[in-house]
């Protein structure tokens, strides 16, 4: 059972309203979509179960009779939905404060007389009690006993919440109000009665509460107002949900570091700090420096020379000028530079004095992180960049400059091969820019997303200067194809180098379809498309960029240090094999080899008591334990009185899947011996194994689909039903360790299975005669 899943492409809450996307979505959304609603409901039916045997346990009136179902599907959409990482199995206390204080009141309706049945507290505590129990609740979790408690002490803070109207769209302020003015909601007559008499006035409702709800409602359709939240000072406690990130492997830190210090931009960076010093120079008003000051900096670095014909539309970038200067401002290749490391953290302003931060001397002597600095702050540099409103005609990028440029390094963070410039254009432009320009004409549209492109291009190639980026021509990755073929080259004419993006471009030169042609189809077979990723050295530090931002942005060797269970459990949900094999290896390194880290592997699967999720970490480790030592792994566990049912079910089930493979491509008879053979060597268990995997087997299928699930896979006919019925006996009687579990196997009502399987072959056989009748009768009048 994965914990984990990507988000899909849209969320809609209660009142209608949708979610953005971000650039680079992948293909498959409906696929995780549907996994993480399985799973999703596979959770609330086990909590709940869990929770009813806990009361049966309980002294009266300790717990609650049930558990609210309902309100559990929302804390998983939620821990799915409105965190960052999308951990369901991570439980922290920000995240039961967030849920318990927005994410149900933003979500959820509760009418007065429903209160009691809707018990969002103990659903919480459910949940984080089952997670533990059953041992899949993720290490880095706090501790269970602490967020149960805070989910009690925040009872009357949620049900505050559920009442505010920060937190309401229109239609559940008015299902409110009548609920209280004693009108059934459930009759639509009522209600609709209801809302005519507040119309008219003849009820009385909270009119400084509906202004309320109605500024939220308009507020929306420009994001979430700054005072709407539940967090202090009316900041969110909801996330944007983000992608998963691939596994990456990172360049050796010294071959990075050398790389760093060849890069002439950090090198002038570094310069800015040692020019002013510790003494500083005064400031203006403003903040910047003084008019001598400034043009003697800029002489120091040269910024005469700028960015040259690199800069394209960003011309105030091409170089300074040092005539007529009459502030800072006018020398915008200095304004970047010293912005930049001001963001950096390089430098600050203290007592009217610009000077560098004593404290980051040591980043600026290691290379490394000072390139980490640099592009960290780099997003934040929109005003030097794009130099904002103050132009007559404002950059399209500006307004959400951070956000964007942020999504871009993020989606070529993620990307196995370099990506077409022109796919990374659409989706910024379909992510960022599609809803731009309601009133201009679709030609001035066409030239405004022009300019954008190629502003974009040149801030990109800016990186390129640094060493976190480069451009290069050639065939794109398959991967690509279907992206560049689906382009529609009269809506995305933009060519692929900033030389031809810029404002008098009218696209006709050709290049990359850019003539207005349906050129698609060429582009994903020609050997000049403009191709840009990141490089080593940008790997690693827009890696540092996203984990700041609480992005999980899992690289091999991360987990060294990490425990037994902490690291399966993010091989297991974030982890491709390749990546987990590598992982594994260098954890099983860093304790002295697999004799030593064996063990801790061990009481990792006996921790984790949920079957299947025990089932996945064990084919896991037996087929990516590196060094052959997998299967042999699989053999050991079988003499682990705990763990023995699983590695039977494991063994075989490999066996079998080997055997059936060998069959398939058995082209003789001697072949064909071998498979039987391997299939006989899999059936080699005495009674008591076969007793123990027959165990395993209905236990795992009881736990993943259910009890009514196990019934409709066994029980399609008498005969079915039979078996089953000894399969079970056979089961019960096994001495499987999970007795809990055959507690509940004992409890099928094997009655009603045989009533059902019954009732089933007599509905095939009614329909088999209904088939060969009107068979018949057509045969007849065909003649």
């Amino acid at each position: 059972m994965r914990l984990l899943f990507d988000p899909e492409s849209e969320v809609t809450d209660e009142e209608g309203t949708t979610a953005l996307g971000v650039v680079g979505q992948p293909p498959h959304q409906e696929e995780e979509g549907d996994a993480f609603d399985a799973t999703r409901d596979t959770l609330i039916r086990l909590v709940a179960e869990y929770w009813h045997e806990q009361q049966e346990r309980a002294p009266s009136g300790q717990l609650t009779d049930t558990i609210d179902e309902f309100i559990l599907t929302h804390v998983l959409d939620y821990r799915h939905h409105g965190t960052v990482d999308g951990r369901l199995a991570l439980w922290r206390q920000e995240h039961v404060r967030a849920v318990l204080l927005e994410w149900l009141p933003r979500h959820v309706t509760v009418l007065p007389d429903e209160a009691a049945e809707h018990d969002a507290p103990a659903a919480v505590a459910a949940l984080v009690d089952f997670l533990a129990a059953a041992g899949v609740l993720d290490p880095r979790s706090d501790d269970p006993g602490r967020l149960r408690t805070l989910a009690k002490e925040l009872r009357s803070a949620h049900e505050e919440a559920m009442q505010d109207p920060r937190f309401m769209g229109p239609a559940k302020f008015w299902m409110l109000t009548a609920a209280r003015n004693g009108v059934d909601v459930r009759n639509k007559r009522a209600l609709d009665r209801f809302l005519a008499d507040a119309r008219a006035g003849r009820v009385p409702y909270g009119e400084e509460q509906l202004a309320q709800v109605m500024k939220n409602q308009f507020t929306g359709f420009f994001g979430r107002a700054l005072d709407t939240g539940a967090g202090p000072g009316g900041r969110s406690l909801l996330q944007e949900r983000a992608l998963p990130l691939p596994v990456v492997v990172l360049g050796e830190e010294e071959e990075l570091r050398r790389t760093a210090a060849g890069s002439g931009l950090l090198g002038q960076l570094d310069e800015v700090a040692r020019w002013l010093g510790t003494e500083g120079r005064p400031v203006t008003n403003t903040g910047r420096l003084k008019v001598a000051d400034a043009l003697a900096l800029a002489r120091h670095l040269g910024t005469d020379r700028g960015r040259g014909e690199a800069a394209g539309p960003l011309i105030h970038l091409a170089g300074d000028t040092w005539e007529n200067i009459r502030r800072a401002d006018q020398l915008p290749m200095l304004r970047l530079l010293v912005d930049w490391a001001r963001q950096a953290r390089l430098i600050r302003v203290y007592r009217g004095r610009l000077v560098a931060v004593a404290g980051a001397r040591a980043v600026r002597e290691d290379p490394l992180a000072l390139a980490v600095r640099a592009l960290a702050a780099f997003p934040e540099l929109r005003d030097p960049l794009l130099m904002g409103p103050v132009w007559d005609v404002p950059s399209d990028l500006y307004p959400r400059f951070d956000l964007l440029l942020t999504d871009v390094l993020a989606t070529l963070y993620g990307m196995p091969a370099a990506m077409p410039w022109p796919v990374l254009w659409q989706s910024v432009r379909d992510s960022y820019l599609g809803d731009d320009g309601w009133f201009a004409t679709p030609e001035a549209r066409q030239a405004s997303h022009r300019r954008s492109a190629a502003e974009l291009y040149a801030v990109i190639d800016l990186l390129a200067e640094v060493g976190m980026v480069t451009f290069e021509r050639g065939t794109p990755a398959a991967l690509f194809h279907e992206s560049l073929r689906d382009l529609n080259e009269p809506e995305h004419p933009e060519p692929a180098d900033a030389s031809d993006l810029s404002d008098d471009s009218d696209g006709s030169d050709g290049s990359d379809g850019s003539d207005g042609s349906d050129g698609s189809e060429d582009l994903a077979v020609r050997d000049d498309v403009e191709l840009v990723r990141l490089t080593e050295l940008g790997t690693y530090a827009v890696r540092a960029l996203l984990t700041s931002l609480d992005r999980s942005a899992p690289a091999v060797g991360d987990l060294r240090d990490a425990d037994a269970p902490t690291l399966c459990a993010a091989l297991l949900d974030e982890y491709d094999p390749a990546s987990a094999r590598a992982e594994l290896a260098e954890w099983i390194a860093a304790r002295g080899g697999w004799n030593s880290a064996r063990p801790a592997f061990t009481e990792a699967l006996r921790r984790t008591r949920l079957h299947s999720r025990r089932h996945a970490l064990l084919r896991l480790l037996a087929e990516e334990l590196p060094d052959g030592h997998g299967p042999e792994f699989l053999r050991t566990l079988r003499y682990e009185e705990e763990l023995r049912p699983s590695a039977l079910f494991m063994a075989q089930a490999q066996a079998q899947a080997q055997a059936a493979a060998a069959a398939l491509s058995a082209q003789g008879s001697a072949e064909r011996d071998a498979a039987d053979a391997a299939a006989r060597a899999d059936e080699d268990l005495d009674d008591h194994e076969i007793a123990l995997t027959a165990a395993e087997s209905l236990l795992l299928m009881r736990e993943t689909g259910g009890e009514e699930a196990l019934l409709e896979q066994v029980g399609h006919s008498s005969g079915d039903a039979a078996a089953f019925a000894t399969m079970l006996d056979v089961a019960l009687a096994s001495g499987h360790p999970d007795q809990a579990g055959l507690e509940r196997l004992s409890r099928i009502d094997l009655a009603a299975l045989r009533r059902r399987a019954a009732r089933l072959g007599r509905l095939r056989a009614d329909a088999a005669r209904r088939h060969k009748s009107g068979g018949t009768r057509k045969r007849k009048k065909r003649r």
